[in-house]
């Protein structure tokens, strides 16, 4: 192992945000207590060579250098394993790059393992970083039949009742996870077949499958820019999404293969109905507003999907 024991590893993934990932980490160097060990992968940016800048920044710092782009959850899972067999700590913290963390975060985000053994993941509230009085995350379930994620409190006053009370959850976002050293070494991470998209949503699915309880956290606090390595001003499915090929092809592919993973027969029915009339309606209307290489994108998405089921 590599240096002392630490409460407490953050694995941070880097794409071409060097600005972002320097802050993050200057947020984190102003966290109470012990200073965490950092794990930053970098997913082979063109900025690379500048990474090495931030070891001066903060001590304990370690960089792996991915030669190809992993996506979101395997380089989060390269920085796991490489954690796992090169550090000690008790904790392990899944946390944006494009992210601002609050000084007694971590601490707040510890506890709740101390008081219940079935918590396999905590998470904190999550508040828009260009606006720090709305809400971005206060917890969530998951809605069965749309096969998506119900976030309480999105997009309102940080002072809503509910954002502010600690709770038992049914999804967790990917933006900030912490796990146990057990509950880490149980799940090991996210699903290695995405490369982008739903990997919290099956993430959330497969602990609560196994019997793990998540924990919604409302003392941790976390400031979120949002999508940071998408520089887009257009973000979701909108027809004038300059990045809308990149996000169908793998948010819907890997929405259907998560539900055909976790949800069980009498649910997974009425989603797939309506995930296929969603399908249909959308790609007619990429269509009506000439977005005509979605034709290509819907046929290579069904593709993946048919390849899966069968």
């Amino acid at each position: 192992m590599i240096g002392k024991k630490k409460e407490c590893v953050v694995v941070l993934v880097n794409y071409n945000g060097f600005d972002d990932t320097k802050a993050c980490l200057e947020s984190i160097q102003l966290v109470d207590g012990n200073l965490p060990y950092v794990v930053l992968i970098d997913n082979a940016s063109v900025e690379a060579q500048k990474l090495e800048s931030l070891k001066a920044l903060y001590k304990d710092l370690f960089i792996i250098y991915s030669e190809e782009n992993l996506g979101f959850g395997r380089a989060n899972n390269l920085g796991i394993r490489w954690a796992q067999d090169n550090l000690d700590f008790d904790y392990l913290l899944l946390l944006n790059n494009d992210t601002l963390i609050d000084p007694k975060s971590i601490f707040y985000l510890i506890e709740p393992f101390k008081r219940d053994s079935h918590i396999a993941i905590t998470t904190s509230k999550t508040m828009y970083e260009a606006n720090r009085d709305i809400v971005w995350y206060g917890g969530g379930i998951i809605n069965k039949l749309k096969g998506w994620p119900i976030i309480y409190d999105f997009q309102k006053p940080a002072t809503q009742e509910g954002a502010n009370k600690a709770k038992y959850v049914g999804f967790i976002s990917g933006c900030v996870m912490m796990f146990s050293k057990s509950s880490i070494e149980q799940l090991q991470g996210f699903d290695d077949d995405y490369f982008m998209y739903c990997e919290d949503l099956e993430l959330s699915l497969r602990a609560s499958k196994l019997g793990f309880k998540l924990y919604y956290e409302p003392k941790s606090i976390i400031y979120h820019k949002v999508q940071g390595s998408s520089k887009s001003k257009v973000k979701g499915m909108k027809v004038n999404n300059p990045n809308l090929s990149f996000l169908f092809f793998h948010m819907k592919s890997n929405q259907w293969i998560t539900m055909k993973k976790h949800l069980k027969t009498i649910h997974f029915i009425p989603f797939n109905i309506y995930f296929w009339l969603l399908f249909s309606y959308l790609m007619s209307k990429y269509l009506i507003y000439g977005r005509n290489e979605m034709i290509k994108v819907g046929w290579k998405t069904f593709l993946r999907i048919y390849k899966y089921s069968s």
